[in-house]
């Protein structure tokens, strides 16, 4: 089961191996990664729309904090930190490029296969959760941050803030537009 981003906050365990690995001790730096690498890769997929990309912020991501470990001071939660690079790196993956067919699922039923109601269903779903995801891709990135972090992520406003480098309330208002540009840009699925 996944720990939520804060339930990880205060952590003894945690904080023994963020310690032990600013010391360079390798081992204490792969518990790190095991217990955060899913948690970064859902909200790099989110951010970036294609998994080969989210894979690779991930491991940029994880790169970038083993080699700036010593400079963490602990003023924000490790997962903070982690997830501010993480944004980060996205940030520069949509600068070097924009994402060209994000996240497609297979909705046609092969040739001489029966429709049902059952197919149908599945296929209107596939492709409603296939707008959802253009959409979101659609939405500038200071939008899709904030969205992705508090409704797909389990951030609070005021952790989405600390990695964005933003207000609590800025956070909340840039996640509010972005729930309404998505409404704007799904009107069709509703």
């Amino acid at each position: 089961m996944s720990r939520s981003p804060a339930a990880a906050a205060g952590d003894p365990l945690e904080s023994r191996r963020v310690e032990l690995a600013q010391g360079g001790d390798e081992d204490a730096f792969a518990g790190l990664v095991r217990t955060h690498q899913d948690q970064l890769y859902r909200v790099a997929l989110r951010m970036t729309g294609d998994p080969s990309d989210a894979q690779d912020v991930v491991q940029e991501t994880l790169l970038q904090a083993w080699q700036h470990l010593p400079g963490f001071r602990g003023e924000s939660g490790f997962s903070t930190w982690l997830t501010r690079i993480l944004i980060n790196r996205c940030h520069n993956v949509h600068r070097a490029r924009r994402p060209v067919d994000p996240l497609s699922e297979e909705t046609e039923l092969a040739p001489g296969m029966p429709r049902s109601p059952a197919a149908d269903t599945l296929a209107v779903n596939a492709q409603s959760r296939d707008a959802v995801r253009r959409a979101l891709l659609e939405l500038p990135l200071d939008q899709r941050a904030p969205l992705v972090l508090t409704t797909f992520s389990g951030y609070t406003f005021a952790e989405t803030g600390r990695i964005l480098g933003v207000s609590e309330v800025a956070a909340k208002v840039r996640a509010h537009r972005a729930r309404r540009a998505l409404a704007t840009l799904l009107q069709e699925w509703r």
